[in-house]
């Protein structure tokens, strides 16, 4: 995960703690980061609970490198 992506992810973390609907931007991005993580292409499709494994993958490295921060 880049520096811009983590930081991002800090100003947008409520989505990744949070079941709400997300905009088209937010999961393309959330995808991005992912793939980015995992060197998979990976794209979205629409499947809630493919959206809810991608950002819990996502979010489990954004707090190991928040921990790795302290």
């Amino acid at each position: 995960m880049t520096q811009e992506d983590f930081l991002w992810l800090s100003q947008n973390e409520p989505n990744l703690y949070t079941s709400r609907r997300m905009d088209t931007y937010t999961i393309n991005r959330i995808y991005s980061i992912y793939n980015g993580i995992m060197n998979e292409n990976k794209k979205p499709n629409g499947c809630g609970a493919c959206l809810r494994n991608t950002i819990q993958t996502v979010r489990l490295k954004y707090e190991q490198m928040k921990r790795e921060q302290i």
